[in-house]
């Protein structure tokens, strides 16, 4: 249990260092457009993208450290909300991508999205029920 919150926790703090680097849109546009092959549409932000980034970045980091910390604390009950709670997040964003997929605004990087979430749900899912 402890491993998964460890790694889960990491993951969303390295992830929020790049969700925030891509408030440089040359940046985010590298990332999403041209390497990863998320989005059909060239990645751009207004001032609500960034807003949306910065939110997003912010409860990443949030997450990412109350998934650390909790190790610390040696709750069970506390630990199993939170991987439940990030099961439910991961099945959220899942939800998204197919939605996105459906819509014609993904590129064929967004497979890549299935495969990393799915690893995390069902190392989640192991760990809570296995």
């Amino acid at each position: 249990m402890d491993n998964y919150l460890l790694a889960i926790g990491w993951w969303n703090l390295a992830g929020s260092i790049l969700m925030l680097s891509m408030l440089y849109q040359p940046i985010g546009k590298k990332i999403l457009n041209d390497w990863c092959l998320i989005f059909k549409k060239e990645f751009s932000l207004d001032y609500w993208g960034k807003l949306w980034f910065f939110w997003a970045s912010g409860l990443n980091i949030f997450f990412g450290l109350i998934n650390i910390i909790s190790v610390q604390w040696g709750f069970i009950e506390v630990k199993t909300f939170l991987i439940k709670a990030d099961l439910l997040s991961y099945l959220i964003f899942i939800g998204l991508a197919i939605w996105g997929f459906k819509e014609g605004k993904m590129g064929p990087g967004i497979y890549s999205v299935f495969v990393i979430f799915s690893f995390w749900i069902i190392w989640g899912l192991i760990v809570i029920y296995g």
